[in-house]
């Protein structure tokens, strides 16, 4: 017999009880084994020891990147908690197990869309020629950048400086003993002609000013490489014991942070060695980035892969981890993947079918991830005409307006306001009245639990479909979340106003005065933000009124008259 009837007899025989695997699949995936059958074992043997031996959950993400695999966290994830349904267990995988993931991650990473190739190039899209290895000055191109973090924190001499050189990489410290203003010029300069955005967020600093430029990197697409430390309550920056609220905004940062970044295809690093293999990777190799997939990209998925979006998608949408999601997230599910609508008819009339009805209250209106699946299953094939009023009534996110939310398509807003949930004043004071005269269509920014993200799929899909966005960082906030969003849209190229105001010395906030290294830490952002929002012209004001008619203003094509 020859080959290929030997695969398509073994592929027979496996397929009794795998039916959701196609012959080509099949085949590619024998390809596959072939391919990295090699690596893979390499690497278990040298982390875990013998094939029979299983690898504890936690550290499966270390084992791919000693493969030099770097998929996003949600991947990960998406792979235990197939793992976890399969077996009925979620402490280890085997090494079938792995091996499996792997060499999907493999193939993924060898059928990435060109969209996600590493831009290892320079700015005019020509690949980068290496350089012998010079030592940091401002006026010499580099192949990498290292930002982030800086005083007290010394990564790069530790750590990161000594591997780049072993690998014969170029780079440009930015770390001085004291940091000005006039340095954002120069520092700007080596940021821009680098091939590669190293940045490490590490604890023991504020990181506003690190938040601030991975957020606009992202955005804009540049080639970053991050990574990212996780913030402890109570514990000290240069000596000083942050307060409750204060850690729950930087830990609002960070979270913000990294959904804007892993929505961008970019994976996020623990380790500042994974992360210098993986830019090494960048430059020699031009590799193609195995990022998460964008909840906000209407795309027609394959029919294998449907299940992984629709899991993907109801996990963004389950921010607590509960296993459930509310009746009203379906229909932004559904307008996720299809870029359609249906009705509260339709709605009802899916539940009823699928006995939801029985299995929920008329309080809580939780659907299980079987439940989602099979509603929007039903919904994908209905055929019958449908209203977004009727729906409304029933799943009406929370959106402002002068006109009733009936007569809005989609998310789709005129302005959408950002701003810190501690200072809300401003907003019924001073933004609405304006608003309301005006006539423009807007929504308030949502405020929940602090230390999540505020750039969860709900409130990116309303800023992705508003005409123009408006973020409010006052000098009664830290604003550190609302500087990441701001950051991130510019880079994005998004229709922008800013209002940003300094901290001054008796700025409270929750009864909270700031010391004189936070108050200089935020002031250093709100600096940074401003210097990149002048440079791809966003109009900055300091006045909340004039900041919110220059919004409105952009809103109706009138040209705005006020300084910044």
């Amino acid at each position: 017999m020859c080959w290929p009837h030997q695969i398509f007899f073994l592929y027979q025989f496996h397929t009794n009880n795998i039916i959701y695997l196609n012959f080509n699949n099949f085949v590619l995936m024998l390809w596959v084994f072939c391919c990295c059958f090699r690596e893979v074992f390499a690497a278990w043997t040298r982390r875990v020891g013998s094939l029979d031996k299983n690898i504890p959950s936690e550290n499966v993400p270390a084992l791919l990147s000693d493969m030099r695999l770097y998929p996003a966290h949600s991947q990960v994830g998406e792979m235990l908690e197939c793992a976890k349904e399969l077996t009925e267990r979620s402490s280890h995988l085997t090494y079938g197990e792995f091996y499996n993931f792997a060499s999907q991650v493999k193939r993924l990473h060898e059928k990435r869309n060109s969209k996600q190739i590493s831009r290892a190039l320079d700015r005019n899209g020509q690949e980068k020629k290496r350089r012998p290895r010079k030592m940091s000055k401002c006026n010499a191109t580099h192949d990498v950048f290292l930002g982030g973090s800086c005083n007290p924190t010394t990564w790069r001499q530790d750590t990161a400086i000594p591997l780049l050189e072993s690998l014969g990489i170029t780079y440009y410290n930015p770390q001085v003993s004291e940091w000005s203003a006039d340095l954002v010029t120069v520092e700007h300069r080596a940021k821009e002609s680098a091939c590669i955005l190293f940045y490490v967020l590490d604890r023991r600093t504020r990181n506003v000013v690190g938040i601030v430029e991975a957020a606009n990197f992202a955005g804009a697409r540049r080639n970053l490489v991050l990574v990212m430390d996780s913030y402890k309550e109570q514990q000290p920056i240069a000596g000083e014991t942050i307060s409750h609220t204060e850690f729950e905004e930087l830990c609002s940062g960070l979270a913000t942070l990294k959904d804007l970044v892993e929505r961008q295809g970019i994976p996020v690093f623990s380790s500042i060695s994974a992360a210098i293999n993986w830019t090494a990777k960048l430059l020699n190799e031009k590799p193609k980035v195995i990022g998460t997939i964008n909840a906000l990209q209407k795309v027609n998925l394959p029919e294998k892969d449907k299940l992984q979006k629709l899991r993907e998608i109801f996990n963004l949408l389950d921010k607590n981890g509960e296993g459930e999601i509310n009746l009203a997230d379906v229909y932004l599910a559904y307008h996720l993947v299809t870029n359609k609508k249906k009705s509260s008819i339709d709605l009802r009339k899916i539940v009823k079918k699928n006995e939801i009805d029985k299995a929920i209250s008329s309080d809580c209106n939780k659907i299980n991830f079987e439940q989602f699946c099979n509603m929007m299953n039903d919904l994908k094939h209905q055929q019958n005409g449908t209203t977004a009023e009727r729906f409304a009534t029933c799943c009406k996110p929370e959106i402002r307006s002068n006109q009733d939310y009936n007569n809005i398509n989609s998310s789709h807003c005129d302005i959408y306001i950002g701003g810190s949930c501690f200072d809300q004043q401003w907003k019924q004071e001073i933004a609405e009245p304006i608003l309301k005269k005006s006539g423009v269509k807007y929504t308030m920014a949502e405020c929940g639990l602090l230390k999540n993200s505020r750039a969860g799929p709900k409130e990116a899909d309303i800023m992705e479909n508003s005409s123009v966005l408006l973020f409010i960082i006052t000098s009664n906030s830290r604003g550190l979340e609302t500087m990441a969003l701001a950051s991130f849209y510019i880079g994005r190229g998004k229709n922008v106003v800013l209002c940003i105001q300094q901290l001054n010395d008796s700025c409270c906030i929750s009864n909270e005065k700031f010391t004189e290294l936070a108050l200089n830490d935020y002031n250093r952002g709100r600096i940074y933000l401003r210097d990149l929002a002048v440079r791809q012209g966003v109009p900055v004001l300091e006045n909340i009124s004039d900041a919110v008619l220059c919004a409105v203003d952009k809103c109706i094509g009138r040209p705005h008259t006020s300084s910044r």
